[in-house]
């Protein structure tokens, strides 16, 4: 019998985004897309809702308050709901982080190939992407507009995403990885994307282990976690005045500025076009999902909105 592996996903005003993530995690595999909307003024829960309704994901849509962290908490109502601790594994992206295998013919089955009985989490490494010379946001999907990254061992690619066996055996989930391991080892057992292995130090709290590799850890052997970390600067804004996932909600964002947004732009140079080999089954998995009248016309007035938002920033 296949794994169940599980895809958790927390969005808040992320409607031009949402058909395109959804199509390419099920075309790489994924047993369940679960998706958790909060706060949201875009139609992003309305669209997650009709996805929902023509079967392709799970949505639960729910409020964060003040000083609450938005993607901890999601994470948790997700486990909560929908039996994550039931599944073989798990793991957590963003929607603006789309995983890219390079095992076998570039299936998550393939990636999980790879991963020998006795590892916990396969640890993967980004590959970011920038801009690529482009000043105006469009509808187009962000994995055929945005072919630039920055260079391999870049600080930005140092980001880590962890996709996790029986996650019944860890307190909690967080966005870049599980945390409070309670399972039957000292330590649970880790595999980077280069395919090094190591044992986590049991005396450390495993997010500070996995939040960020350093540069001669990066690797992308295996498979790497396209970030599409800026789009265009109007688009970038507007991300801005979402707020994070990942601080108190509420809480200005202080990351996400000038200084960012220029750093990757700069940066990212390099042609990567390897996720370009999912691009025909993906664009046949849109076009499914469109055939919804429920998800289309959910899609077209959110694009019509983010639209408007993007025309009253001005200049």
């Amino acid at each position: 019998m296949a794994p169940r592996v599980d895809l958790m996903t927390c969005m808040r005003d992320e409607a031009p985004f949402v058909v395109e993530f959804v199509a390419h995690h099920l075309v790489l595999g994924f047993s369940r897309i679960l998706v958790a909307s909060n706060n949201c003024t875009d139609g992003t829960d309305a669209l997650l809702d009709a996805l929902a309704a023509a079967g392709a994901i799970r949505h639960l849509a729910h409020s964060v308050l003040p000083g609450e962290m938005p993607q901890r908490t999601g994470y948790a109502r997700l486990r909560a709901a929908f039996g994550v601790n039931r599944s073989d594994w798990a793991m957590a992206l963003d929607a603006d982080e789309f995983l890219c295998v390079h095992a076998g013919d570039r299936s998550l089955a393939a990636l999980l190939a790879e991963v020998p009985d006795g590892i916990d989490i396969l640890a993967l490494s980004a590959a970011t992407f920038g801009p690529g010379g482009r000043s105006a946001w469009s509808p187009a999907p962000v994995t055929q507009v945005f072919r630039k990254a920055v260079p391999p061992a870049h600080r930005a690619n140092g980001l880590v995403k962890s996709l996790f066996r029986a996650p019944a055996s860890f307190k909690g989930f967080q966005n870049h990885s599980p945390v409070g391991y309670r399972g039957p080892k000292t330590a649970p057992v880790v595999m980077s994307g280069k395919g090094d292995v190591w044992e986590a130090d049991p005396d450390l709290p495993l997010w500070k282990q996995l939040r960020h590799f350093r540069p001669d850890r990066i690797g992308h052997r295996l498979a790497q976690v396209n970030h599409y970390a800026t789009k265009t600067w109007d688009s970038f804004r507007l991300r801005i005045a979402r707020g994070r996932g990942a601080a108190p909600f509420g809480q200005s964002n202080t990351r996400h500025d000038q200084e960012y947004f220029d750093s990757i732009a700069s940066a990212a140079t390099r042609p990567d076009e390897a996720i370009q080999a999912y691009a025909p089954d993906v664009a046949t998995q849109m076009a499914a999902l469109r055939a919804d009248p429920r998800v289309a016309a959910a899609e077209a007035a959110a694009l019509a909105l983010y639209a408007e938002r993007i025309a009253a920033l001005g200049p």
